[in-house]
C-alpha cells in the first residue's frame, strides 16, 4: 500500500513539473510570436537612406521586400534589419516577412519619400511680368500661438521671389472682422474711437471691429514689398447669423431699412481702417490695397432655413438686388473720398462665371445702371478648375466676352484639381481615382494658360485698356491647400516641391 502510494506520489509530482514545463514553454513561444517593426511608417527626404529594424525573430527566418523598387530599395538585408534608401518621390510599402517553424507573420512600414529640398531659381511673377501686372497667392498671418505665412521670414523670402500680391485666405472676411459673437459698444464709445456713424443709424449699439489682424498683415505686405487684395466685404458665407438681427442678439432679422445702415457701418469703417493704415505706413491710401472684392458670389446666394444671411432680411432680389448696388456705391464713395479711385478697382467675385457669362454682365450692368461712374470696374473669375470641368474652350469663351464688355479682370482662386469627383452631387471636393497624373494636370495648365495669355494679348485694347490685371493661384502647395486631396497647386508637398504643372505654368509665358 505504501509503495503504491509513493508511486501515486512521484506521479503527481512529474505531471506538476510537466505541467510547469508546458506553461512555461507555451508562455515562451507566445512572447515568440510576435515580432515587430521598429517603425510602421517613415517619411524619407530622396537620397536620404534609414535602418529599418525588427524585433523578437530569433531562430526565424526574415525576408525583406520593397513594393516599389524605384521609390525605396533595399539593401544589407539581415535577420534583425534591413537599409532603406530613398530613391524617388512616392510611396512604398516594405513587407518583412518572419517564419517560425509553421508560423509566418507579414508585417508592413508604409514609406513616403519627399522630393529633395529644391530652391527654385525661375520666378512666376517675373516670368509674366510683362502680360499681368500682379501675380498673386493667398497667404495667412495667424496668431502668436499660431504663426502662419506672413510670420515666417523663410515662407516670405519665397513669396517675394513668385509673387508680387496675396489675398487674406479668411482673416478679412466679415466674421474675422466681426467675430463669432457680437461684442457691442455703444454709439458714444464707438465714436469716441474713430468709428463712423452713418446719419440713418437709428440703434444706440454697434459691433466692434476686430483690426489686428489686418493691420499686422498691411504691416507685412509694406515690409515685403507685396500688394493686396482685399477679400470681401459682402458675401452669404463667413458672414455671423448675429449682424442680421435686431440687438444683435441672433434673434429675430432686422429691416433692409436697419440693415442698409449697418451695411453703410461696415463697409464705411473697414475701407476707412484700412486706407488710414495705409496712409500710415506709406503717406498714401491706395497704395497697398489694389482691388477690394466688394461683393462675393451673389449669383450662388443660398436662402438658409437655419441660418440668417442677407438674403433674410432683403428675401431673393433676383437681378436688381439693392443691397448689392448700395454695396458698391458706399465703397466707390469711399475711394472718392480718399482720392484713390485711380489706384484701386472694386469688383464682384464669384465661381463658375465661365457658365454664367450672361447673368455675370447684367448683375455688373444693374449696378453702374444710373452711375456717374463704373463703380464696379472688375470683374474677378474665381477659378477652382478641374482638368476636365470646364473644358479649355469654356474658360477661353468667358473670358473673352469680359474682355470685350471692358472689364478689368482678375484670375482669382486659381487651382487645378486632378482625381476630383466632378460629378458629385455636392462640393466635397473629394479624391476620387480616375488615374490623373501630375503630368495630365502640366498639359491641362500649360493649356489653359496659354488660353488666357492669348486673350489677353488679343484684346480690344481700346474697348479694354487694362485687361487681366491679376492672376492668385489660391495657395502654395498641395499640402496647405484646402483641396490638397486633388493635388490642385503647382508645389507639392513644400514651397520646396514644384511640380511638372510649375514647369508647365512658366513655359505657357513664352507665347507673349
Amino acid at each position: 500500500m505504501k509503495q503504491i502510494k509513493k508511486v501515486i506520489a512521484h506521479s503527481l509530482v512529474a505531471v506538476l513539473c510537466l505541467s510547469s514545463f508546458l506553461t512555461n514553454t507555451a508562455s515562451t513561444e507566445a512572447k515568440a510570436k510576435k515580432p515587430k517593426l521598429s517603425q510602421k511608417s517613415i517619411t524619407l527626404t530622396k537620397g536620404k537612406s534609414k535602418t529599418l529594424k525588427v524585433k523578437n525573430t530569433k531562430k526565424c527566418k526574415v525576408t525583406w521586400k520593397t513594393s516599389k523598387k524605384k521609390v525605396v530599395s533595399i539593401s544589407k538585408k539581415k535577420r534583425t534589419s534591413c537599409k532603406l534608401k530613398a530613391k524617388a518621390k512616392g510611396t512604398a510599402k516594405i513587407t518583412c516577412t518572419v517564419k517560425r517553424k509553421k508560423k509566418t507573420y507579414k508585417l508592413t512600414c508604409k514609406v513616403k519619400v519627399k522630393a529633395k529640398k529644391t530652391v527654385v531659381a525661375s520666378s512666376l511673377k517675373d516670368t509674366y511680368t510683362k502680360i499681368v501686372p500682379y501675380m498673386g497667392t493667398c497667404l495667412n498671418y495667424g496668431s502668436a500661438s499660431n504663426p502662419r505665412e506672413l510670420q515666417n521670414a523663410s515662407t516670405m523670402k519665397f513669396v517675394k521671389k513668385q509673387y508680387n500680391s496675396f489675398t487674406l485666405e479668411n482673416e478679412m472676411k466679415p466674421d474675422a472682422i466681426l467675430g463669432s459673437s457680437a461684442k457691442l459698444i455703444s454709439v458714444a464709445d464707438a465714436k469716441k474711437k474713430g468709428y463712423y456713424i452713418p446719419a440713418g443709424y437709428a440703434e444706440s449699439t454697434v459691433p466692434e471691429l476686430a483690426f489686428t489682424t489686418v493691420d499686422k498683415s498691411l504691416e507685412a505686405a509694406k515690409n515685403n514689398g507685396l500688394k493686396m487684395r482685399a477679400h470681401t466685404l459682402v458675401w452669404h458665407s463667413q458672414t455671423p447669423s448675429w449682424f442680421f438681427t435686431k440687438n444683435y442678439d441672433g434673434s429675430k432679422v432686422v429691416t433692409p431699412a436697419v440693415m442698409d445702415a449697418r451695411l453703410d457701418f461696415y463697409i464705411h469703417n473697414v475701407m476707412g481702417h484700412v486706407m488710414d493704415k495705409e496712409k500710415a505706413l506709406t503717406g498714401s491710401a491706395g497704395s497697398i490695397v489694389y482691388a477690394w472684392d466688394v461683393v462675393n458670389e451673389y449669383l450662388h446666394r443660398p436662402s438658409f432655413a437655419f441660418f440668417k444671411t442677407w438674403t433674410s432680411v432683403y428675401g431673393d432680389m433676383g437681378n436688381s438686388p439693392s443691397y448689392v448696388k448700395k454695396a458698391f456705391e458706399i465703397a466707390y464713395d469711399m475711394l472718392k473720398s480718399y482720392q484713390a479711385t485711380d489706384k484701386v478697382t472694386l469688383f464682384y467675385n464669384d465661381y463658375n462665371t465661365y457658365f454664367g457669362v450672361k447673368d455675370t454682365l447684367n448683375l455688373v450692368e444693374f449696378i453702374n445702371k444710373g452711375e456717374t461712374a463704373k463703380i464696379c470696374g472688375g470683374i474677378g473669375m474665381q477659378s477652382h478648375v478641374d482638368v476636365k470641368v470646364p473644358t479649355v474652350a469654356e474658360y477661353g469663351s468667358a473670358l473673352e466676352q469680359f474682355l470685350a464688355a471692358g472689364y478689368e479682370i482678375q484670375i482669382t482662386e486659381l487651382d487645378f484639381t486632378i482625381n476630383f469627383d466632378t460629378e458629385g452631387t455636392n462640393a466635397s471636393y473629394a479624391y476620387t481615382p480616375e488615374h490623373e497624373t501630375d503630368a495630365d494636370q502640366a498639359k491641362f495648365v500649360k493649356k489653359l494658360m496659354q488660353t488666357i495669355i492669348t486673350k489677353q494679348k488679343n484684346r480690344n485694347q481700346s474697348v479694354n485698356p487694362k485687361g487681366i490685371t491679376g492672376i492668385t493661384l489660391w495657395g502654395l502647395c498641395d499640402a496647405t491647400s484646402w483641396r490638397s486631396q486633388c493635388a490642385p497647386l503647382l508645389f507639392d508637398t513644400s514651397i520646396y516641391d514644384p511640380k511638372l504643372s510649375y514647369t508647365a505654368f512658366l513655359e505657357a509665358a513664352k507665347i507673349w
